[in-house]
């Protein structure tokens, strides 16, 4: 296995691993999340690390030539200015994401969100078939 094949695996098992529970409990995902993630600003920016090794992940193995090792390139570059905004302004970006969540969970019906959490699971499924089976 080459480290395109590990990180497309690592990215789908993580997609299905954090947003599967969408599917069965939406409104109380979202709460956990909110809890979890966003609640203070250390947390936020423990979660800001993560992201930040993520990012690191993304970033600096070679990847070699093609569409999806651009992609996953570019994905690396997004996921750094993310890790930053937490790190370097954590209210701005909790406030934001705060207000995503307060959204998600008001206003937006259980329905769209449970296709939400199931699109997030296929997508990484299918991550993991071409972390297995293509690269």
């Amino acid at each position: 296995m080459d480290s395109l094949s590990i990180i497309c695996i690592v990215l789908g098992t993580s997609a299905i691993v954090s947003r599967g529970p969408l599917i069965f409990a939406p409104r109380a995902t979202l709460r956990f999340y909110d809890r979890l993630i966003i609640s203070t600003n250390t947390r936020f920016r423990a979660f800001g690390v993560v992201v930040a090794t993520l990012a690191l992940a993304l970033l600096f193995p070679s990847f070699g030539e093609g569409s999806l090792a651009g992609f996953l390139h570019a994905v690396g570059w997004v996921v750094t200015i993310m890790a930053l905004l937490m790190l370097i302004a954590p209210n701005v970006s909790r406030r934001v994401l705060g207000a995503m969540f307060d959204y998600l969970e008001n206003s937006v019906d259980d329905v769209i969100v449970r296709i939400l959490g199931l699109l997030a699971v296929v997508v990484g499924a299918a991550l993991i078939y071409v972390g297995v089976y293509l690269v």
